[in-house]
């Protein structure tokens, strides 16, 4: 008879532990697509010969066939025969090394989705915090995504960034080779991030025939190097301050229908990474029929707030906080989920983006340390960290061991659920242990998919504060054992006003005034919190961790004043009595914005346009137009 001697765990819903195979039944506690990879390993003609004996011995007394044993012979062969036709009808075309290590595919497919992001760039980053595929824990995520490819603008074919690293050292193949450890893993190819621009996106889509040229790229990349599937990090479709095109809506959801129709015969995944704001949102996605299209959706809830926003925040806020207001009052994790929810995404299909580094900021007074504190915006952020070395930016594991040595004043933001620190002039905003698994509960309570962090080498790999890949322990420590529950039930309305049902409403008392997490050390060091670098010139964009790279958007603060417009009607941008300034309408409220020294703002454009007498870095006449406000979402 067929042995499938595969052990198992009491408990969990995966059976009892059996120990005698002599009766050679299939365990079927595995998940269906580990069974089919055990009958594509052990072969169909041996195991239909087995079942064609039906169990008989060499003995003459059991040789015979009787009337008993036949409908039970006839009766397993016809539900073998289901099962294989099954089998081969599901073989994915593109081929790929399947294990027998299906104990530990099973445990790891016990809990809600971990999607994590590598950033290929991170193995250039000093010792000991260079990090590279070897380094991946693959048993704590459920998906791996390959960041990033580029988009050629001349041939609208795929091309690799980094072709170093990602062919003649083997980046591609040595990810994908993690299935062989991690047979539960899917690993995916990501197109695009922040450094990639927008503009060339917005071409392609606009084409019909660049359009099959990417589609035909995509899939030639995914199957010649083995992915399961491909991201979509366009950052944005629409987005004029980007060089988008008002057409890019109806252009990418043609783009994701070809590619879904080029990669099902391969049964390939796609999924993409997606902004919170609303206007992003109405700017480029035909939200239902995406969320069809797509296997899942990253929602990047996070750089919610920068140094380009101009005072100190937490940038992954869980909920509204009192002083939100105008451009920000939705801008946290909560209402952003929620208004794709309300846009016609079921939730099981969104996936809660987690950062794994902090935004950091340069303070215009040390005794001004809270949130919303008034900020040095022109120095870029804060100081730039030992390893990472981009300002405004730091990965965790730069974060911890500072604010750990008792020399850095630890707050908590009691309604976005987040951390703070501040120390002499510099302050950080980030998510810790506690933070992330209070993040996780939600996930759990409200029913989504599961999270995904940016990025995975930004966690404590080496363990300098605790325990190694701390905050990825959590995450897997609270989703273990749940499932996102689908399908979905369609919420016709949503606000921003919590429940009294909510897993964790704030309390009606809270004020906006911050306490101390924990009492700070009564001593404080004096020295600087870390050795600066001879150079603080930031790497580029790639080499701040986030594809956002987003040290360089800037953004007017909201504004309020008598005769502000209405924005529930009419264009997006308003005059404003002085020429050099307009009003943008975000979410129907207005927000002023300043034009470029020597430019005014044209209202039959609806852009701040030149002067044509105005030398602009030299060349008099320049006639362009520009729009002075930039994004400050991001991944």
């Amino acid at each position: 008879m067929v042995e499938f001697k595969v052990s198992t765990e009491s408990g969990s819903g995966r059976g009892e532990k059996t120990t005698d195979y002599s009766t050679g039944k299939i365990f079927w506690w595995a998940s269906p697509e580990q069974q089919l990879d055990l009958l594509r390993i052990i072969g169909w003609k041996k195991t239909l010969y087995h079942l064609s004996t039906c169990g008989r011995s060499s003995s003459s007394s059991d040789s015979l066939l009787t009337r008993d044993k036949i409908p039970k012979m006839w009766l397993k062969l016809a539900s073998f025969c289901v099962l294989l036709a099954y089998v081969y009808s599901a073989e994915p075309r593109h081929s790929r090394p399947y294990s027998l290590s299906l104990y530990n595919a099973g445990r790891q497919q016990d809990r809600g989705k971990i999607v994590c992001y590598y950033s290929a760039w991170a193995y250039s980053r000093p010792e000991p915090w260079d990090y590279d595929i070897e380094d991946i824990p693959g048993d704590l995520c459920t998906d791996i995504i390959y960041s990033f490819v580029g988009l050629n603008n001349q041939t609208w074919e795929l091309f690799s960034i980094d072709p170093e690293y990602d062919l003649e050292k083997g980046g591609y193949k040595r990810l994908t080779a993690l299935r062989g450890k991690h047979p539960h893993l899917k690993i995916l190819l990501a197109v695009g991030g922040w450094a990639e621009g927008g503009r060339k996106y917005s071409d392609m889509v606009g084409e019909k025939s660049r359009r099959d040229t990417f589609v035909r790229s995509a899939l030639k990349w995914v199957t010649d190097f083995g992915f399961d599937g491909f991201d979509l990090d366009w950052e944005y479709p629409g987005a004029s301050d980007r060089g988008g095109k008002y057409s890019d809506k109806d252009n990418f959801l043609k783009l994701v229908e070809e590619l879904k129709a080029a990669f099902e015969p391969h049964k390939l995944l796609l999924t993409c990474a997606v902004p919170v704001a609303k206007f992003r949102l109405q700017e480029g996605y035909e939200v239902p029929r995406l969320a069809e299209l797509f296997d899942w959706i990253n929602v990047m809830t996070y750089d919610l707030r920068g140094n380009w926003a101009g005072f100190t925040d937490v940038h992954s806020p869980l909920y509204k906080r009192p002083f939100d207001q105008w451009a920000y009052e939705k801008l946290n994790v909560h209402d952003g989920l929620h208004l794709w929810v309300s846009m016609g995404a079921p939730k099981h299909k969104l996936v809660v983006g987690v950062p794994f580094y902090g935004r950091t900021y340069t303070l215009g007074s040390k005794e001004n340390n809270g949130l919303r504190a008034g900020i040095k915006k022109w120095m870029d952020g804060g100081l730039p960290g030992p390893y990472t070395n981009a300002s405004g930016f730091l990965a965790y594991y730069e974060i911890c061991p500072h604010v750990n040595s008792g020399a850095w004043t630890k707050k908590y933001d009691d309604i976005g659920k987040c951390p703070y620190a501040y120390y002499d002039d510099q302050w950080i905003g980030y998510e810790d242990e506690d933070s992330i698994g209070i993040k996780m509960d939600y996930i759990r309570e409200q029913g989504f998919g599961g999270a995904m962090i940016w990025a995975i080498d930004m966690d404590d790999f080496n363990g300098v504060c605790g325990r190694k890949n701390a905050l990825l322990e959590v995450m897997n420590e609270k989703l273990r054992g749940y499932a996102a529950p689908t399908p979905d039930p369609r919420q016709t309305t949503e606000g921003s006003t919590l429940s009294t049902s909510k897993w964790w409403p704030p309390r009606a008392s809270e004020s906006t005034t911050q306490q101390t997490w924990w009492p700070p050390a009564s001593t404080k060091s004096t020295t600087v919190w870390w050795s600066p670098n001879t150079s603080t010139t930031p790497r580029p964009s790639s080499g701040s961790g986030s594809s956002s790279g987003s040290s360089d958007r800037v953004v007017v603060s909201p504004y309020d004043q008598p005769g502000a417009p209405d924005c529930k009607s009419g264009p997006e941008t308003r005059p404003h009595s002085e020429r050099d300034k307009y009003y943008w309408c975000i979410e129907d409220r207005p927000v002023l914005m300043q034009c470029e020294s020597g430019s005014f703002y044209d209202p039959s454009k609806g852009k701040c346009a030149w002067n044509p007498f105005f030398n602009r870095a030299g060349n008099t006449g320049y006639g362009g137009y520009h729009h002075q406000f930039r994004t400050y979402l991001g991944k």
